[in-house]
């Protein structure tokens, strides 16, 4: 009888612990939905999306990009860590990538360790959706030394951030708010 209980108490503890491990028990996931859907305004919604990528992601080097379907071009919304109003957004994707992700799939690329620490071109694009629609594209471009890649877990941040970063960001259904936009980018 006593082993049948310790096999229990065994069975048990590794549900727990597998549970802990789905994506709707990570922690991060939790604290990044909560700060999106706590975000006052678009500008609070804009800082969410920089700390959730720079505090959970590991990237302080990101930007945020507009589709407007009607002209096919993607505008610089907003940018932290890099300058990207030079930034060849479809030269970076390439066709098959931007496909991708226009289908609402996240788009990873990893790069190599530099001598200096930092990894070069490891990139991820996600894209930020309302109603299956992609609206916007978030470039993460480059990981903080500490970070060797991205892992399972980030992947669901990136769900999280592709389903439920466009309400706070451009309200309901999707159309962006006042000006912060920059220049166009040709798609």
């Amino acid at each position: 009888m006593k082993s049948d209980k310790n096999k229990s108490d065994k069975s048990n503890g590794s549900a727990a612990k597998s549970r802990s491990a789905e994506p709707m028990h990570d922690p991060r996931l939790r604290a990044a939905r909560k700060r999106l859907a706590e975000s006052k305004d678009q500008d609070d919604a804009i800082e969410g999306v920089r700390e959730i990528v720079a505090n959970f992601l590991g990237s302080e080097e990101m930007g945020l990009f507009r589709i407007d379907r009607r002209t096919a071009t993607f505008r610089v919304f907003w940018s932290f860590g890099i300058d990207l109003m030079e930034y060849d957004l479809l030269r970076a994707l390439g066709d098959a990538g931007l496909q991708r992700v226009m289908r609402g799939e996240c788009h990873v690329e990893f790069g190599t360790r530099e001598s200096s620490g930092a990894t070069s071109k490891t990139q991820a694009f996600v894209p930020i959706s309302v109603s299956d629609q992609t609206v916007a594209i978030l470039a993460i471009l480059r990981l903080l030394p500490q970070k060797s890649a991205f892992d399972r877990a980030d992947m669901e941040l990136f769900k999280l951030l592709s389903d439920e970063a466009a309400r706070p960001l451009f309200g309901p259904t999707g159309h962006a708010k006042s000006g912060n936009e920059g220049s166009g980018i040709s798609a």
